[in-house]
């Protein structure tokens, strides 16, 4: 079986409550803010995101003060954290009739339009896996 974003986060590990002293650097930037700031309210260590997202312990070490995160290294973090990495466009790059029925649609679910933009991906990922998955059982 093959996997699919749809699917989940490929790796996750069961949460681990322990508390842990680690910090969240002040210099970095906001992703890798976000990827401290799980790791320490999951009280997850180097080394459980490390098996878990295939990313070195060194490598987050290193983000701390060295090196900035990849794409591939930085996305595999948060997947295997429980976050997707989506990017999204802002209003302002739409067409004005797009983005007036995001906005409606972002009003109300009560959301930000980030949350609809990722909506609307796993809604048309599901629907591409179903129409794959129909195609290949009528063949």
């Amino acid at each position: 079986m093959k996997y699919d974003r749809i699917d989940g986060p490929l790796y996750r590990q069961p949460l681990n409550r322990r508390s842990r002293n680690l910090t969240i650097p002040a210099r970095v930037g906001p992703h890798t803010r976000l990827v401290f700031a799980e790791m320490r309210r999951q009280g997850r260590t180097y080394d459980e995101v490390q098996e878990s997202s295939g990313v070195l312990r060194a490598t987050m070490k290193a983000w701390r003060r060295k090196n900035k995160p990849g794409l591939e290294s930085l996305e595999a973090v948060l997947n295997s954290l429980g976050w997707n990495f989506t990017p999204t466009p802002s209003l302002e790059v739409l067409s004005p009739d797009l983005a007036g029925e995001l906005d409606a649609v972002a009003t109300k679910l009560a959301t930000g339009l980030p949350e609809v933009w990722a909506a609307l991906i796993d809604i048309g990922m599901q629907q591409r896996n179903k129409r794959a998955r129909d195609s290949a059982g009528a063949g």
